[in-house]
């Protein structure tokens, strides 16, 4: 191995765990603001869009792209519609965001409808695995937040989904890097 070829595979690992570390950060501001800001419904909701280009910017971030393509950041914003429809939505007529009724489906919706939006309008990554990373965060998420949460539903919308959307949002960052064409 020349030295050459050992500083290109230490720079990729160290932007794969830096795309993950920044998506997952960008990710839980976002969830932190929702969940801050959990009173004001159409916030609430502008921010649970929002949330679904968050593991965009922090990859594009992570490599110092930040602002050079924004159709993958517009696709993330689309993808997240669902989210908002079955779980924010529902919070205007109910006090606890819809978790119980339309959480696990709404989500898993989600899962699927975000990575073909991104992959169709990101030209360097397949849709195929973001969608298997997308439900590999997911899977993570729900086992964190069902850590963090226990068996107490009223701290879902507090730090377990918190932590859900730091999950996801790094498991995409990181799949974002890894397998960018």
């Amino acid at each position: 191995m020349t030295i050459l070829s050992a500083t290109s595979v230490a720079q990729t690992s160290t932007e794969r765990w830096k795309a993950s570390l920044y998506a997952a950060l960008a990710a839980a501001v976002v969830s932190l603001l929702m969940v801050l800001l959990k009173g004001v419904p159409v916030l609430g909701a502008l921010l649970g869009i929002v949330i679904g280009a968050a593991p965009i910017a922090g990859y594009d971030f992570a490599r110092g792209a930040l602002g050079e393509s924004w159709r993958p950041v517009i696709a993330g914003l689309i993808g997240n519609v669902f989210f908002v429809i079955g779980i924010a939505l529902p919070g205007v007529f109910t006090e606890d965001f819809g978790f119980v009724v339309t959480g696990i489906p709404i989500s898993l919706l989600t899962a699927i409808l975000w990575p073909i939006v991104v992959g169709a309008m990101s030209p360097n990554q397949s849709i195929g695995k973001l969608l298997l990373a997308s439900i590999i965060g997911l899977v993570l998420g729900y086992v964190v937040a069902f850590f963090a949460a226990g068996q107490d539903p009223t701290s879902w919308p507090g730090l377990a989904s918190i932590l859900f959307w730091a999950v996801w949002g790094g498991t995409v960052g990181a799949a974002l890097s890894a397998w960018s064409k």
